[in-house]
């Protein structure tokens, strides 16, 4: 016999007599884990706020410490940029729309998922 066919052997035999009926003895519903992925979601939508409001102060302290560049072209650019960023900001409360509507629909079927 093998190393390799003895470890298999061994792993087979220990999940046998004590991984499955252990598993099958725990209540996944009231089990810390499950309560933590409800509470990691609500955390996941904070930090996906905090960090697109941190990421809007920094471009705009950055827009306002750079110089107004002298070329014409250079210029066009930067305001260009600047409205394509002030356009996608328009879209802000759509997308704040959407994630607490994925915040509700995972909670509610993590709630279903209870039963």
């Amino acid at each position: 016999m093998s190393a390799t066919g003895m470890i298999k052997r061994m792993a087979a035999h220990s999940r046998e007599r004590w991984a499955e009926p252990l598993a099958s003895s725990i209540d996944e519903t009231k089990s810390p884990v499950h309560r933590a992925a409800n509470a990691s979601t609500i955390i996941s939508a904070v930090v996906i706020g905090v960090v697109a409001l941190v990421g809007i102060l920094i471009f705009a302290q950055i827009d306002e410490a750079l110089p107004e560049p002298e070329n014409a072209d250079l210029a066009d650019a930067s305001t260009s940029l600047g409205d394509g960023f002030a356009g996608a900001m328009e879209l802000v409360p759509i997308v704040i729309l959407v994630l607490i509507a994925a915040l509700v629909i995972s909670v509610v079927q993590r709630m279903r998922m209870q039963r």
